[in-house]
């Protein structure tokens, strides 16, 4: 006997009434074929065992997809007749334990759609599971939902129920919801008394309920569960409080309250001081007054103050201090004057370009090397500026004439 042997039982994904007994891949999908086994099923009218085996049937059903490819079920079934001559069903199909009748997906893909419509929207579902293998359509997902129909427990003993917002400002609808667990009973339409007087009619054991502060809560229940204890939620009751305590505070306290060291004191008893003290005197504060009059010094000379001043980096001061410098000689400009003045200090010989009875350029005449330019290029820097300041004296001359 071999250690391992290939297994043929199928029973943990079908049941035991159903076996596999061929595969087939077509065009990127896996086609499995299932056969039903001959058993005692029975007529979902009367309910009585059969095992009357009247003709078989075929249906193909979408299956979770094996792999990320799409798989399909071909299912050969019987139809059974029924052996209660009493009962108006002749002949019955075969109920599948993996898919109920006129179903064209699997229980579990029907699962598993729904489980991820839940998240997100109908479209989203829909081209999400296309790319895990799974062909079906967001108006598929919505007519699965339609057909979904939420059991409600008759025996239920304590709601909550509060009005939400579907339209906000426009449409709104009433959640009923259970207080030991919190999850959602129903949504009724609408938020008035008379949409849910009809649902606590069909309640009679509810005892307690936790309700906002509408009114129309309140005369519902009255009317309908009279024994009923109604409590406020936490969130409205906190409501109510602040808004006691606001009514209290707007009501019973003084627009002004006055606080000394020893605690509140009422206005009679507030002391106000008109004087105070400033370098060792009393100093009048009737006195300390000002008539946007400009300050002056100890001479009675105005004091120009400039509001910009503080805030001046070194560059900016660097740049007032040159443009005051040009200010004192337009002929030219303070970079270049402490330049020129640099040079003279150190022995070298200055020399000055002038046109047209203008200084265009200076430049260091006895400095024939370093990192700076050489006297070559201060020639041709001020040939240049006598060029342009030539051009500028022809077009005056022309304007003139």
């Amino acid at each position: 006997m071999a250690k391992y042997e290939e297994t043929k039982d199928w029973s943990f994904l079908w049941g035991n009434d159903h076996f596999l007994y061929d595969w087939k891949i077509i065009d990127d999908e896996l086609h499995l074929y299932l056969k039903s086994k001959p058993h005692t099923c029975e007529c979902p009218s009367c309910g009585a065992p059969s095992r009357t085996i009247h003709a078989t049937y075929e249906r193909t059903l979408q299956e979770v997809p094996f792999r990320g490819i799409p798989t399909y079920l071909h299912v050969r079934a019987y139809k059974y007749d029924c052996e209660n001559e009493k009962c108006d069903v002749r002949t019955f199909n075969e109920l599948l334990p993996f898919a109920h009748g006129y179903q064209q997906r699997t229980d579990n893909l029907n699962n598993l759609i729904m489980g991820m419509s839940i998240f997100m929207s109908n479209e989203g579902t829909s081209r999400v599971l296309k790319q895990l293998g799974v062909k079906v359509s967001n108006d598929t997902i919505g007519a699965l939902w339609e057909r979904v129909e939420f059991e409600e427990a008759p025996d239920i003993e304590a709601i909550g129920i509060d009005d939400i917002a579907t339209r906000k400002g426009q449409k709104y609808a009433t959640a009923i919801y259970d207080a030991e667990d919190h999850h959602l009973i129903t949504l009724i339409k609408g938020r008035s008394a008379a949409d849910v007087t009809e649902w606590l009619k069909q309640h009679p054991k509810v005892k307690r309920v936790a309700r906002d502060r509408a009114s129309a809560y309140a005369s519902a229940i009255s009317e309908i569960l009279p024994e009923a204890m109604q409590v406020a939620d936490r969130f409205h009751l906190m409501q109510n409080l602040l808004g006691y305590l606001e009514k209290v505070f707007r009501d019973d306290l003084p627009k002004t309250v006055f606080v000394s060291e020893n605690g509140l004191v009422s206005e009679e008893d507030v002391v106000w001081e008109t004087e105070v003290k400033e370098a060792g005197s009393n100093v009048d504060i009737s006195a300390l007054h000002y008539d946007n009059s400009p300050p002056r010094d100890e001479n009675g000379e105005e004091i120009d103050f400039d509001p910009h001043k503080h805030c001046q980096s070194q560059s900016a001061k660097q740049g007032a201090a040159n443009r005051k410098k040009t200010a004192d000689n337009p002929r030219n400009s303070g970079r270049r004057q402490e330049r020129m003045e640099g040079w003279e200090k150190a022995g070298r010989k200055v020399g000055k370009v002038r046109a047209y009875g203008q200084e265009i350029c200076s430049y260091d005449a006895g400095r024939d090397t370093g990192s700076g330019p050489s006297k070559d290029q201060e020639h041709a820097k001020c040939r240049g500026q006598d060029d342009a300041a030539q051009q500028h004296h022809l077009q005056d001359d022309g304007r003139r004439s």
